[in-house]
């Protein structure tokens, strides 16, 4: 009886045992569906889609433009196809008008800062993506603060577009010319009163030839000015050239370069004044963006002088800018594609090569440029980042139209044809005018 009873206690305990084994086996196994049905679903391939890239500049090829930038974003994103479409001549704006006309579509306008209200205002391209920053976690803060506020004087505080590259003013110099006439380089840091005083020392006739102490482009260097002084008051459309006394103590900084002798401006347009320091190799010094392409003349270069008043201040950037256009039908995908173009990946393939000045802050990155480029080896590249960019003046949509009248004037002023005052007058009156016409007929 008692053999029966220990038998019954042995086969209970097993039973029970095997019915636990059981549930926890089922258990395991319910567990394990239930982990699995959690496991996120695996991304599916996006959509296949074409994003047109708009480039206003003729002189961009697509082949190089591709190898320099399409491409890396297509390996970025293999479901994205470029399209790059360019201005066929000197007239985008009626090209744009034409493609809008037979609704060809325009994902992306690769677009200087100074041609905002010129190609983006008056086609409506405008476009704030604050909230495509939001959503796509986009780090503002990766990008050089001046250049993102220059973006949103553009965009009345959005964000109608990201910059990708910009540039800035340098002092280049002649080293053969200071080497003729035993004169020390130039150097970082110099003020504006030393640059005269330079300038002094290197303009001198010897023989037939006149040799110019230093030369600048009058557009630029009022466009990129140091003292962020704007053209045209944003409320009233006045033009603030004779209104503003800055504009005064700005223009007789450079002006007095003309007045010394033997140093008047000569030439009369844009290229002439370059000429005479990348061509003609009679200017010792010559205040512009530098070069990137093969030059013959000797060249060196140091940061912008300064205003003893806003030293450590350079000018400010001119901006290249990608912009997502109000028409495009792909906005995500186009975000997405420039916002890589500001990653430090792509921002260091625009830097080494030189292809613009990089727009994020990364040390590195910055640090890169121009070393691919075999025509800036040995130049004084450190001077193009040595100092803050200057605050981006106020915009107004006749900014580019004051500037052009005061271009004009300059001409005559580095001449002698007239005084500052005169001048600044002139070009103020000149640029009301124009205003008034293109407000009367709409534009």
């Amino acid at each position: 009886m008692n053999n029966k009873r220990e038998l019954l206690a042995v086969w209970l305990i097993l039973t029970f045992v095997l019915v636990l084994v059981g549930c926890e086996a089922g258990g395991k196994s319910e567990k394990g569906k239930n982990s699995d049905s959690l496991q996120p679903a695996a991304d599916k391939p996006k959509e296949p889609v074409t994003l047109t890239f708009y480039n206003p500049n003729s002189g961009d090829l697509k082949e190089d433009w591709m190898a320099q930038y399409g491409n890396a974003i297509q390996k970025k994103f293999p479901h994205i196809t470029v399209n790059y479409v360019q201005s066929p001549d000197t007239n985008p704006a009626g090209h744009l008008a034409n493609m809008i006309s037979a609704q060809e579509p325009i994902d992306v306008i690769l677009n200087a800062d100074t041609n905002h209200y010129r190609l983006i205002t008056p086609f409506k391209f405008e476009y704030d993506m604050t909230e495509l920053v939001k959503k796509h976690n986009f780090d503002l803060n990766r990008l050089e603060q001046s250049t993102v506020d220059a973006v949103r004087a553009l965009s009345k505080g959005g964000l109608y577009a990201l910059p990708f590259k910009m540039n800035v003013l340098s002092l280049m110099y002649n080293k053969d010319l200071f080497d003729k006439f035993g004169v020390p380089y130039p150097k970082d840091g110099m003020t504006w009163d030393e640059t005269y005083e330079l300038a002094k020392t290197m303009t001198r006739k010897e023989g037939e030839t006149q040799y110019r102490g230093f030369l600048t482009q009058s557009y630029n260097i009022a466009w990129m000015n140091q003292m962020s002084l704007g053209f045209a008051d944003p409320k009233s459309d006045k033009p603030l050239l004779y209104s503003d006394d800055r504009w005064g103590q700005f223009v007789r900084n450079f002006n007095r370069f003309y007045e010394i002798p033997g140093n008047a401006l000569a030439e009369t347009n844009f290229r002439g004044v370059s000429n005479a320091f990348l061509v003609n190799k009679v200017a010792a010094m010559y205040a512009y963006t530098i070069p990137t392409t093969k030059q013959d003349v000797n060249w060196d270069m140091v940061s912008l002088p300064e205003f003893s008043h806003l030293r450590g201040v350079g000018s400010q950037a001119m901006l290249t800018l990608a912009y997502v256009t109000s028409i495009s039908k792909h906005k995500d995908d186009a975000f997405e594609a420039i916002a890589y173009m500001t990653s430090d990946e792509y921002q260091m393939n625009i830097s080494k090569q030189a292809l613009g000045l990089p727009v994020v802050k990364t040390p590195a990155v910055k640090d890169a440029f121009g070393i691919d480029n075999p025509n800036l080896q040995g130049k004084n590249l450190k001077s193009l980042t040595s100092n803050k960019p200057a605050a981006p003046f106020q915009q107004s949509a006749y900014q580019a139209i004051t500037n052009n009248q005061l271009e004009k004037i300059w001409y005559q002023l580095g001449k002698g044809q007239m005084d500052v005052n005169t001048a600044l007058r002139t070009a103020s009156e000149m640029a009301e005018k124009e205003i008034a016409n293109l407000k009367s007929s709409g534009q």
